[in-house]
């Protein structure tokens, strides 16, 4: 399995896969809606094609040639019929594996939150195209800490703020580990199927971040409860913060929903990597973390 194609490649999680899968020896086609945004992809050897998941044209089009397909459809923007264009021109043009992030817990409830309910809908579809597939159920992002108004917290006030309760023990990943995970999954040579949930190496409440952080910062940092609605009104998404905000006030009534368990040492024994602990994530972006 050689050729892959890429969806979301110019976004935040499936752009680092793109540019793992070309650094393993993969050739690597992304498709994506402007081109413009994808020169660092063809700097780094990427074909491009232009098209949309809403298009099956331009969707089966794309996979002509290819062997596997990364799949992933955005949290906040995705709706299950782009799943389902990708997932039949998979079967049509005869992909040989998928390798799915469903950007989050795959809930066996309905929650009332589309971006979550649809990926049950997604998995079903998936299991029904008789496709080989990887599932990959990340928790929450790292990166997350890296939107402006948080990162300018950690930098003018020496807080690292989220809305969780501080006593919340997460396995927090990063989209670097989430990456390597996806290749890892291209990798795999058995052809069961494989539904499994990846995390980072730790388990962390508030306050042991911040003391992560406040080591590879060389500074004193603490952690912050933010209030969601706070949370919700700062974020850039147009729309989707009282959504967001829902949900972490949930968070808030039960600390239960975001309090993650996963098995770590089963992710990285049926998918081999080298984990990011979350020192290591603010070493990485340290600038970012820091007054210049």
């Amino acid at each position: 399995m050689k050729n892959i194609l890429v969806f979301g490649a110019t976004g935040p999680q499936a752009n680092p896969v793109a540019k793992k899968l070309l650094a393993e020896g993969y050739k690597v086609r992304a498709l994506v809606r402007d081109s413009a945004k994808a020169q660092d992809l063809v700097a780094a050897g990427a074909e491009t094609v232009v098209g949309d998941m809403t298009d099956s044209a331009s969707v089966s089009a794309a996979m002509q040639g290819q062997d596997g397909v990364f799949l992933l459809v955005s949290f906040i923007a995705g709706r299950f019929d782009m799943a389902t264009t990708v997932i039949d021109a998979a079967v049509a043009n005869g992909i040989k594996k998928i390798v799915w992030n469903t950007t989050g817990p795959i809930i066996p409830v309905v929650t009332g939150n589309p971006s979550i309910d649809i990926r049950r809908d997604i998995l079903a579809a998936l299991e029904k195209s008789s496709i080989p597939f990887v599932a990959l159920q990340p928790t929450v992002y790292m990166e997350n800490f890296l939107l402006p108004f948080l990162s300018e917290e950690v930098v003018e006030k020496n807080l690292l703020a989220y809305p969780m309760p501080a006593a919340v023990e997460c396995q927090w990943i990063s989209h670097l580990d989430a990456a390597s995970f996806a290749v890892a999954g291209f990798k795999r040579e058995s052809r069961d199927n494989l539904n499994i949930e990846i995390s980072g190496p730790e388990k962390l409440s508030g306050p042991k971040i911040a003391e992560r952080f406040s080591k590879a910062l060389g500074r004193s940092i603490s952690f912050r409860p933010m209030p969601p609605k706070e949370f919700g009104a700062k974020l850039p998404y147009g729309g989707n913060g009282d959504l967001v905000a829902s949900y972490y006030e949930k968070v808030f009534a039960d600390p239960s929903m975001m309090t993650t368990n996963v098995d770590f040492d089963r992710a990285v024994g049926a998918l081999p990597i080298a984990p990011t602990s979350v020192e290591d994530f603010c070493r990485i972006y340290k600038e970012q973390f820091t007054r210049m």
